[in-house]
């Protein structure tokens, strides 16, 4: 029975440790996701504010996929998909009408929303590597 008076405080401060330690691990990877959305939509601004100059504007676009690459380490697939969608519809040469740009950028802003509300670690993925698009600014 002495063993118990030792065993039983061991494994509560064992779980408690984990239990900790999972939380940490949520909290990071939540800010992590936080700041990564933060500078994509803040670099949004390249797509559209017309009081930019043409450098200005490539360098916020340039921001938005390098923003987006890293996406990949922390982001579900869904803003991974919706944002290629994104600039599928504003890239030179698209036919897409202002309508569309508008329910591209809506349905990339609801879904980091929902991500960001979630608060899921991202566990599985469905991407494949070809899913990944090199891209440039122009």
């Amino acid at each position: 029975m002495d063993y118990l008076k030792i065993l039983i405080p061991l494994i509560a401060a064992a779980t408690a440790w984990f239990a900790n330690e999972w939380r940490k691990r949520r909290w990071e990877e939540y800010h992590r996701k936080e700041d990564r959305y933060q500078e994509l939509i803040k670099s949004l601004k390249g797509f559209y504010a017309s009081s930019w100059s043409q450098e200005e504007s490539k360098v916020l676009k340039n921001q938005f996929i390098d923003q987006l690459n890293l996406c990949w380490m922390y982001c579900p697939d869904e803003v991974i998909q919706k944002a290629y969608r994104f600039i599928e519809s504003v890239h030179t040469g698209s036919d897409s009408s202002d309508e569309e740009k508008e329910v591209a950028l809506g349905s990339l802003i609801l879904a980091i929303r929902k991500d960001l509300i979630s608060q899921k670690l991202l566990s599985k993925t469905s991407l494949k590597p070809e899913d990944f698009k090199l891209l440039t600014s122009t």
